[in-house]
């Protein structure tokens, strides 16, 4: 999941410690993957070269190596590089950030993959999020917790099996394996109203992104149709999918849009659909009704798989609901700028999606959930921790959390019994 952060302008003095010479060496070899990687592309996807700013953090240290240098210069030369320490009010993610007043890719080292195809995918993935505002296919993406319901995943396990089955067949027998995918997608967003634009939304987000990345990774067309249909057919099936699934659709719907409709691309902006563009390419005819078509992909078994996991996953709700929502509980509000992995989130319906591990940085302090979980209002403006085990000083302990206070903080009884506040003293 990548989310967007900013950094704040900080002095000079703040980016005084060096990186090791070890770590310059690594950041180096990964510039260098990053060039060949935007050079094997040379702009011919989206008119504009992937590679550019480029931040490498060594979340450890913090200390930071960049591939340019920084506008006001706060980053020093060395070795033919910039480096510096990242100051500690910095949101450390692999994402783009905006930093005195230009985008950077920022990726945290050494956790790039070891495997050369999976490194370049990742590279080529998060250099493109770079250059999407330029692109105006910056959407508003927000989570898809029906993608996580048993309904929602059996239909987009479906929708996936058939776009794998499109991108293996020709002729005849793709135009039915698209019109099949996109007869299990309209009826898993009929079975969500309001689904539909936020699950193309996160496509054109992340399934752009992705796209990139394999297309730009793999050597041939071929070689890029197979590692989209791979993945479409053996995901991860234990992960959450509200804001992974455009992983595996995205690139399917954007290789397949390359066979049916060339120049798509230059079409896309915001508020496209990757499903609807790809329908366009279908001559009328009638549809068959989903359920209809749902046993030639193996309906029967996805859904003893997904009831398994179904029951899990209320076993777990109900775990969070009694943490989160109806036990003892510190409430956050405002939380600024944060990072979160959303492989592991679970959804609480209007509660909102609790996080087993999550980085904020706000103006009440630094937030760190390492177990236990948070949980966050779909919009992000609140949270709410379980009730904290130490009250008292700067530093708040919880059931796997810390909070350190900035000053002028402190933590406080809420009108509840047993609940919590953080508030805020008058100077």
């Amino acid at each position: 999941m990548t989310l967007l952060v900013s950094f704040l302008l900080v002095p000079a003095s703040a980016l005084a410690a060096s990186p090791m010479p070890a770590e310059i060496a690594h950041a180096k070899s990964v510039f260098a993957d990053a060039q060949g990687v935007s050079a094997r592309d040379a702009g011919r996807l989206w008119g504009l070269p992937l590679y550019g700013r480029m931040l490498l953090v060594i979340p450890a240290t913090r200390a930071v190596i960049a591939n340019q240098p920084d506008p006001r210069h706060l980053l020093r030369s060395s070795d033919g590089v910039y480096v510096g320490t990242l100051p500690n009010d910095v949101v450390l993610s692999d994402a783009p950030t905006e930093w005195e007043g230009v985008r950077w890719t920022q990726l945290r080292l050494p956790a790039l993959p070891q495997d050369a195809m999976t490194r370049s995918v990742t590279l080529a993935h998060e250099m493109f999020h770079r250059i999407q505002p330029e692109l105006h296919i910056a959407a508003n993406a927000t989570a898809n917790p029906q993608l996580d319901a048993e309904q929602g995943r059996l239909w987009l396990r479906l929708e996936w099996r058939a776009l794998a089955a499109a991108l293996i067949e020709s002729g005849p027998a793709q135009v039915q394996t698209i019109r099949d995918a996109l007869t299990f997608r309209d009826h898993r967003q009929a079975l969500f109203p309001g689904s539909a634009a936020t699950e193309a939304a996160m496509e054109i987000v992340e399934g752009t992104a992705q796209y990139t990345g394999i297309v730009v990774a793999e050597p041939d067309v071929a070689a890029a149709r197979w590692h989209a249909a791979a993945d479409l057919i053996h995901p991860d099936a234990e992960i959450s999918f509200s804001r992974l699934s455009a992983f595996m659709s995205g690139p399917a719907y954007g290789r397949l849009l390359d066979e049916r409709m060339p120049g798509w691309r230059k079409t896309l902006n915001e508020h496209s659909d990757l499903g609807a563009m790809l329908a366009s390419t279908l001559h009328d005819a009638a549809q068959e009704s989903a359920e209809s078509r749902a046993a030639a992909y193996g309906a029967s078994g996805l859904r003893v798989v997904l009831a398994d996991r179904a029951a899990r996953e209320k076993a777990l709700q109900a775990q969070y609901r009694a943490a989160l929502v109806d036990g003892p509980t510190l409430s956050l509000t405002a939380l600024g700028r944060f990072n979160f992995n959303p492989s592991t989130a679970v959804a609480l319906g209007a509660n909102g999606m609790v996080y087993s591990t999550f980085h904020a940085i706000a103006r009440w302090g630094t937030l760190d959930v390492s177990a236990g979980g948070v949980l966050v209002s779909p919009d992000f403006s609140r949270a709410a921790l379980s009730a904290p085990t130490v009250t008292q000083g700067a530093h708040l302990e919880g059931k796997g959390w810390t909070i350190d206070l900035a000053p002028g903080w402190s933590v406080a009884p809420a009108t509840k019994p047993g609940n919590y506040v953080l508030v805020q003293h008058p100077r």
